[in-house]
């Protein structure tokens, strides 16, 4: 066998993402409050950066370009080898910045608003990093914990498993097991069994069931008790059995046909039934220690006139017009200071630079992704939510001449306050359901169509899907008795009629 080095030469063509695009990737898809963290990070450790907070908003921000090809990412970088070689600092501080002097500030002196702000970043570990603890002693295929991963950050707070909101498109670009990925999202949503998924997607299931608490990665409250009994020695077979064969009876509290059924007493079943009390509902609430986070709104929509609407961001989300070039350090350069001296600002001004260009396209992509929202969804904001039409993010992609990945940062985790509530702005984006021979509706207005079925039934005798299909045909929107009871229960987590009634009995 001859085993040699060799050398081969070749054209490859790829793309690399330049620092500052890099940042602007990251602060799009940051929330506010991430933000607003990042920002205050870097104002400690850049002493050429400042937050003006008198500032004025400075209207609309005009749209702001991210730098990504080669010619322009590396204009900032020109711009400063120019003035630097020229030594024209004063004129670099002047022309685009405030022209306030400020005192240099004691930083060892006690600040009771850093304090406070210190004090309520108290690190917390969420139910997820948890899991993810516990996930590093399992010796698996790097495959397999990966998925495993991904489960776990699809879980709620209940440590229930969620179908996840991005698209099959989106999922692809986000994975490089997406086929995995994907099948895993299909047995969640119950569109495939567990026992027929691959066997890659099996193991990362059984993995996150082996995980403490019990109970978590269960896709309903049935599979929850059913793991959870499972690992508990000498649980009672007839409990068990209970759980694998009669948990409808057993919700409806039929002991009789659940004795019938099983052909035990009655007696035994009551007996089996109270080792439920062992187990736990909701196991991810016995772990998580996040505390509850309150929806802080990013824009509003204004009425300029009857009918015309105009999205802008909130002051508390706007940071590009407040932050500045501070003018503390021109005495030094005046003194004319030593190479190192300028190197120092120089590195400093150019990250600062860079920050509030990446915060100004932020805000501006922001904006204009909400605008165009609006534009394609002008009944929305006139009638109201029962008017939303479907929508993909490609669709705005498209019209904004902007990366599908950008439009998909932008609407996770930013909200928008409208005269019909605070949403999120993906909650703008639904998928269509095909109508005979009429204009198709999306799911969203769907769901909100049958949960209002549902709030203004009779409590005596709510409405069985078989009925709540019929209601939503009357009102021009034809779906199977199956798909009602799908988003009923997957999506509304509204409880079947016949438990509606005992609930509220």
């Amino acid at each position: 066998m001859d085993i040699s080095m060799q050398m081969f030469s070749g054209l490859k063509q790829e793309q690399n993402l330049s620092a500052q695009a890099l940042q602007s990737v990251q602060l799009l898809q940051m929330t506010t409050g991430e933000l607003e963290a990042t920002i205050a990070k870097e104002l400690e450790e850049n002493p050429l950066l400042e937050m003006d907070e008198s500032a004025e908003d400075g209207g609309p921000i005009e749209p702001v370009e991210q730098t990504e090809n080669p010619e322009t990412e590396n204009s900032l970088k020109e711009v400063g080898e120019e003035v630097y070689s020229k030594e024209d600092w004063d004129g670099l501080f002047d022309s685009s910045f405030a022209d306030t002097e400020r005192p240099l500030k004691d930083l060892n002196a006690f600040d009771p608003e850093k304090e406070e702000w210190k004090n309520q970043r108290k690190s917390v570990s969420s139910m997820q990093d948890k899991l993810k603890e516990q996930l590093r002693d399992w010796d698996r295929p790097k495959e397999v914990l990966e998925l495993v991963e991904y489960l776990i950050d699809s879980l709620d707070e209940k440590g229930y498993l969620t179908p996840s909101a991005l698209e099959d498109e989106e999922k692809k670009e986000h994975s490089a097991i997406a086929e995995n990925f994907l099948e895993a999202e299909r047995v969640i949503e119950g569109k495939v069994a567990l026992e027929e998924a691959s066997e890659l997607v099996q193991e990362a299931f059984h993995v996150l069931h082996s995980l403490t608490p019990r109970g978590i990665g269960a896709r309903n409250l049935r599979e929850c008790l059913l793991i959870q009994a499972y690992a508990v020695p000498e649980f009672p077979k007839l409990a068990i059995k209970i759980l694998e064969d009669e948990f409808d009876n057993l919700v409806q509290f039929k002991y009789q046909q659940i004795a019938k059924a099983l052909d035990v007493h009655v007696e035994d079943v009551q007996k089996a039934i109270q080792h439920y009390s062992e187990l736990s509902p909701h196991p991810g609430f016995l772990i998580n220690e996040t505390p509850v986070s309150y929806i802080m709104p990013d824009l509003e929509i204004l009425e300029e006139s009857p009918g015309v609407y105009k999205a802008s961001l909130l002051r508390s989300a706007k940071f590009y017009h407040r932050l500045k070039i501070s003018n503390t350090y021109k005495s030094y350069l005046k003194e004319s200071p030593t190479k190192e001296v300028k190197d120092f600002i120089r590195e400093r001004l150019n990250k600062a630079n860079n920050l509030i260009h990446c915060v100004g396209y932020r805000e501006s992509t922001i904006e204009r992704v909400m605008q165009k929202i609006i534009e394609f969804q002008p009944d929305f904001f006139a009638k109201g939510p029962t008017f939303l039409r479907p929508m993909m993010l490609q669709e705005v992609a498209d019209a904004l001449e902007l990366n599908l990945s950008s439009v998909s940062r932008v609407v996770n985790g930013k909200y928008v306050e409208t005269k019909y509530g605070v949403f999120e702005l993906r909650s703008f984006f639904s998928l269509a359901v095909k109508q005979e021979g009429e204009e198709d509706l999306g799911v969203k207005q769907i769901l909100h169509e049958l949960k209002e079925l549902i709030d203004a039934e009779d409590k005596k005798n709510p409405l069985s899907d078989q009925a709540l299909s019929e209601a939503l045909a009357e009102k021009g929107i034809k779906i199977a008795r199956r798909t009602v009871a799908k988003y009923r229960e997957n999506n509304l987590k509204i409880l079947p009629a016949r438990l509606r009634k005992l609930m509220k009995s």
